[in-house]
């Protein structure tokens, strides 16, 4: 089965694709701009996005949201994790967390759309940001070099693909999108 995944992501769309592929779901990437909702859930987030994206494709589509809550604040940078990465930059975004809490989670919803309904899948990894980054983050995976992820031992810039697979936010939404579709199509 083949789906579309719109994104203009490479990272994002090659982390998605490993993830869905063990359940022979093959995805094919829909280079397009998505308007980004400002909105704070990120659930919301995903399915206005896909809405979005069925519109302007006329097709059955996924779209994902990704989102880094740090602890100290929990609700930032959230949905505005891309924004905070332009604007502020790693640098003063690490500075924030000085003499604070350094956990934080990274959540992804991947949000499915048919036209009719939209179906939200949930993945997260929990970890620390660290005070200075380890690794080379991938290009537009910015947080990548500052987060060690818990069980991981390493940033997720310093994993392997394989091994970021394992531990992955996208990735287990991902799956749990091949699973659902799987049973859908059964």
């Amino acid at each position: 089965m083949k789906l579309l995944f719109a994104t203009t992501n490479p990272g994002k769309f090659r982390e998605a694709a490993d993830a869905v592929k063990e359940r022979g779901l093959q995805l094919e990437q829909a280079n397009i701009e998505i308007e980004e909702p400002k909105l704070l859930e990120l659930e919301k987030t995903a399915e206005r996005k896909a809405q979005l994206a069925f519109n302007a494709l006329g097709r059955p589509v996924v779209v994902e949201d990704t989102g880094v809550f740090f602890d100290e604040y929990p609700l930032f940078p959230g949905t505005y994790s891309k924004f905070a990465v332009k604007t502020l930059g790693i640098p003063a975004l690490l500075k924030l967390l000085e003499g604070g809490k350094r956990g934080a989670r990274f959540a992804t919803i991947a949000a499915y759309c048919d036209g009719k309904t939209t179906n939200t899948f949930e993945g997260e990894a929990r970890g620390t940001i660290l005070e200075t980054p380890e690794g080379k983050s991938r290009p537009g995976l910015a947080y990548d070099s500052v987060f060690k992820c818990d069980g991981g031992g390493k940033t997720f810039a310093q994993m392997t693909v394989k091994e970021k697979n394992e531990h992955s936010h996208r990735t287990k939404a991902f799956r749990k999108l091949a699973k659902w579709l799987a049973r859908k199509e059964a």
